[in-house]
């Protein structure tokens, strides 16, 4: 039967795949004709934008972002572009703003400001390499009061983590060792607890409300200790929940009874807030970003935050005032700038007004600078920040994908850390010096590698990919990364009792590596009576490392025992550790053989 970890939209996927064949595709094909899809030969190509420099070709800072599901306005959820997350810190202790920016896959990058007091300047960025959570949001904050700043992580989830600082005020480190997974989901079993993330507790239990969560930590009623503020992030009666510290300043300590509303979002949805006097009234106001794109502003009154009744709160017997809802920020006079809207409140060019630096949905980071006064800010057109591409945009494969992985609903919970990875289409590569590597045939050759040193890790056996390592009963493994067709065009049509040889050439440079085609079988399709059987059918082999091309071929017999026709998946799948991996001439055909 099929395994009982087999997530379950992958089984719909292929059932579903199964069951709406075309008449093109029902298994019948003429002699010698190749099955595998022609848009899947690696000759044909697609532009790659390479943001490994966190730079993209405009010479725009960017970082990779990608969809999640998000619930929408009538209620269902649906895949959403999610835009970056920046903050602007010293992260160097050179007195500029640097900025770190959080990604749709789970990193985290920082950009070193090279430039002057006032006149911000940057080259490329870095990505600290740890895995934070897929859609994580982030705010920067020197958690433990050590003198250097921490990064503070609501996630897809709902708990919020502490990624710590491990450097120093001068040089930033948030790694105890490669990679190490950190993070995933809130009961993942981390190896070494000292590598787990901190998680944020109410009382003895995990802080987790709804999910989506964005952060924001600042001394919101000035008694020399941080609290915290939280977005929620995808129900209908969300707000701006604060938590008034009640511990000390390098332990904070957080529990329901000083757990309070802030502000209400009406209505509005992904909200991610930040803290600034955003009318120069010398009192904290709240900016929220929303699902939507509105920036909603919230005007702080005395009565919120010194009043007799914020004191009677903190002290657990009332609740403190609710900021009303003082209309939406205009950027270029325009209040919507991007969907899924966050930004960043801080004097960027030093002129002692607010500037907004903004996060965006192509993956961009913008500043909006304020040409108004203190009190009537007036915020222009927001300009993308500057940076110096180094990593040149390439070609990719079309239809395929190649390590980083499109996180659906059951890899959420299927123990994936993302990883840096470049899966690209190449004439010419050199692997050795004076040695360079060509097609085995045609123009181009698929090339897998990982980048920055950085494998990643990934859940050592997946019910679909099965076990990497059976030899090992660690949970995760480093690389055994997956390159796959797109799921769209991941349809592979075999016949039941009919033969096949699938071949291909390889370079790789690494541990051996595994081909699969997989499918879920509907061995009985139900009754009145008795629910439908499915079962997991695959075939698999495994691919030798070789320092030149060598002609792979695999025979084997449809594993299919009730289905006529029957549509399957295909994949290759790493060893463990580095690998470059060039594969060309993919091809699978009938055999009477």
């Amino acid at each position: 039967m099929i395994n009982q970890f087999l997530p379950g939209i992958l089984l719909s996927l292929a059932l579903a795949a199964a069951s709406s064949l075309s008449a093109s595709a029902q298994g019948i094909t003429a002699a010698g004709e190749d099955l595998f899809p022609a848009n899947l030969s690696g000759e044909d190509t697609v532009p790659l934008a390479n943001l490994w420099d966190g730079v993209d070709s405009e010479n725009d800072l960017r970082v990779s972002v990608m969809s999640s599901p998000v619930l929408n306005d009538i209620g269902n959820m649906v895949d959403t572009d999610i835009p970056s997350f920046p903050n602007a810190a010293d992260m160097n202790g050179d007195g500029l703003k640097d900025l770190v920016v959080a990604e749709t896959k789970g990193f985290v990058w920082i950009y070193l400001n090279s430039g002057t007091k006032g006149k911000p300047q940057f080259t490329t960025g870095t990505f600290v390499p740890t895995f934070i959570g897929w859609v994580s949001k982030i705010n920067v904050f020197d958690w433990d009061n050590d003198g250097d700043n921490d990064i503070v992580i609501g996630t897809f989830y709902g708990d919020v983590a502490v990624l710590l600082n491990l450097g120093s005020k001068q040089q930033w480190r948030f790694t105890r060792k490669m990679a190490a997974p950190r993070y995933l989901e809130p009961t993942f079993n981390i190896e070494d607890p000292q590598d787990r993330l901190p998680q944020l507790m109410i009382g003895k239990n995990p802080m987790i409300k709804g999910n989506y969560l964005s952060p924001w930590v600042c001394d919101w009623n000035k008694d020399g200790k941080p609290d915290l503020l939280l977005g929620e992030g995808t129900y209908s009666a969300n707000s701006i929940r604060m938590f008034v510290n009640s511990g000390s300043r390098t332990k904070p300590v957080f529990s329901e009874e000083r757990e309070f509303y802030l502000a209400y979002g009406e209505g509005a949805e992904q909200l991610t807030p930040c803290v600034a006097d955003y009318n120069g009234d010398g009192l904290d106001d709240l900016i929220v970003g929303t699902r939507t794109g509105q920036i909603r502003l919230h005007k702080g009154t005395k009565k919120a935050v010194d009043d007799k009744d914020f004191v009677a709160a903190a002290r657990g017997n009332l609740a403190p005032a609710i900021l009303e809802f003082d209309g939406n920020l205009k950027i270029g006079d325009k209040e919507i700038f991007d969907k899924m809207s966050n930004c960043y409140p801080c004097d960027w060019n030093d002129d002692g007004l607010m500037d907004l630096v903004l996060g965006s949905t192509k993956g961009k980071v913008y500043v909006a600078l304020n040409s108004g006064t203190k009190t009537e800010p007036k915020f222009d057109s927001a300009a993308p920040v500057k940076g110096t591409d180094v990593q040149k945009d390439m070609l990719a494969p079309a239809n395929w994908v190649g390590g980083i992985m499109r996180v659906l609903w059951e890899n959420f919970l299927g123990g994936f850390c993302n990883t840096a990875t470049l899966l690209s289409a190449e004439k010419e590569v050199m692997l050795k010096p004076g040695f360079p590597t060509r097609p085995a045939s045609g123009n181009y050759f698929m090339y897998f590698r990982y980048v920055n040193n950085y494998p990643g890790w990934i859940r050592n056996n997946l019910s679909y990919a099965r076990t990497i390592n059976p030899n090992t009963s660690i949970e995760q493994v480093s690389g055994a990364q997956m390159v796959y067709p797109h799921p769209s065009a991941n349809r592979i049509n075999l016949g039941l009792n009919k033969k096949y040889e699938l071949s291909f050439s390889t370079v790789l440079d690494g541990r051996p590596a595994i081909w699969r085609l997989w499918t879920i079988e509907t061995t009985f399709p139900g009754s009145d009576v008795e629910p439908p059987r499915h079962e997991y059918r695959e075939v698999n082999g495994t691919i030798p490392p070789s320092s030149t091309w060598v002609k792979r071929n695999y025979k084997f017999k449809c594993p299919c025992t009730v289905q006529t026709n029957q549509s399957f998946n295909f994949f290759f799948r790493m060893g463990e550790g580095e690998s470059k991996f060039l594969v060309d001439g993919l091809s699978l055909k009938e055999t009477d053989k």
